[in-house]
């Protein structure tokens, strides 16, 4: 997994680092959708990536979250 993205969601959002793998669903990683604003702020405060809550929600797991911070990244 992407170091800054985890470091967001373990640091900022206190999300289990055990649960943060690619496979693991948003819910059962712990993000709802309060979580899920919070790490859209998060992602464009700390990396200047604009993911809009809508988009973070339509991820199924961890690991779409991280395909979709990626294609930004390279987008950007």
């Amino acid at each position: 997994m992407n170091e800054e993205l985890k470091r967001i969601m373990v640091d900022d959002l206190n999300l289990d680092e055990a649960a943060l793998r690619p496979e693991t669903s948003l819910e059962n990683a712990g993000l709802d959708s309060l979580t899920i604003v919070e790490l859209s702020v998060n992602l464009s405060e700390q990396l200047g990536l604009q993911i809009s809550e809508e988009e973070l929600q339509r991820a199924a797991t961890v690991g779409e979250i991280e395909q979709l911070v990626e294609q930004r990244r390279r987008e950007a």
